[in-house]
């Protein structure tokens, strides 16, 4: 059984979409628009957006704007939380991260006891909390927890990661950890930018080795044509 991605032409590549409790390693060059795809990721099924760098309300606009039929999104804004209410109270960062941390798993406790089915979780961006420096324990720890979440729920989980943040050794012991991986890249192919989509790893799937095309408009649209040699 699969959960549909919310990109059509996406999921008949998939076989209906992606692993059910599977933890996503969403790469994105910023450059390619990837808010825009997450927003599609939204649209199949209840979710839960974890917001970082934008006030909830802005995404809700985005979404009215790109005429998004997101029946239900719940957002926890851990931008807010932690730049307004916990870091101007606590100078000491180690001790301003240790609560956000706590804030968001008692969060995952609430989520928890919801014990609620057929639903996904989207972390715009999870390179947030690695860049504030928590640790790779504490990382582990927590999608761990996550992992256990979205398993017994039967969801999915989208890590949004920047590229060209992280180092490489970072990248790759989340990539290790993770189902599936999502990796979203441009290009400039004569006086065009191409954006491409390569799924080089799917839990129990063949991998997506060669590159889907995909244009963002107002919304993303697959490219099926081929590349002429």
């Amino acid at each position: 059984m699969r959960l549909p991605t919310g990109v059509d032409i996406l999921d008949r590549n998939l076989s209906g979409g992606l692993p059910i409790g599977a933890l996503v390693y969403f790469s994105a060059n910023p450059k390619s628009m990837p808010e825009v795809f997450l927003l599609e990721l939204a649209t199949p099924r209840k979710t839960y957006y974890i917001t970082t760098s934008k006030d909830p309300r802005y995404i809700m606009r985005d979404m009215k704007e790109l005429d998004l039929d997101v029946p239900d999104v719940e957002f926890l804004d851990l931008h807010s939380e932690y730049y307004q209410k916990i870091l101007p109270h606590e100078p000491d960062k180690h001790k301003a991260i240790k609560k956000l941390i706590e804030f968001l798993n008692n969060w995952l406790a609430t989520l928890e006891s919801k014990k609620e089915n057929d639903f996904t979780i989207i972390f715009d961006s999870f390179s947030f909390l690695v860049e504030l420096g928590v640790d790779a324990d504490e990382l582990k720890t927590l999608l761990d927890r996550i992992y256990d979440i979205i398993n017994d729920g039967n969801g999915i989980c989208y890590l949004m990661m920047i590229k060209g943040v992280h180092h490489e050794s970072v990248e790759s012991r989340i990539q290790y950890w993770c189902d599936v991986i999502f990796d979203i890249d441009l290009e400039r192919k004569g006086d065009k930018i191409v954006n491409k989509l390569t799924l080089p790893k799917i839990r129990g799937m063949s991998p997506v080795t060669d590159y889907i095309k995909f244009k963002v408009t107002d919304r993303i649209t697959i490219d099926t044509s081929r590349d002429i040699v």
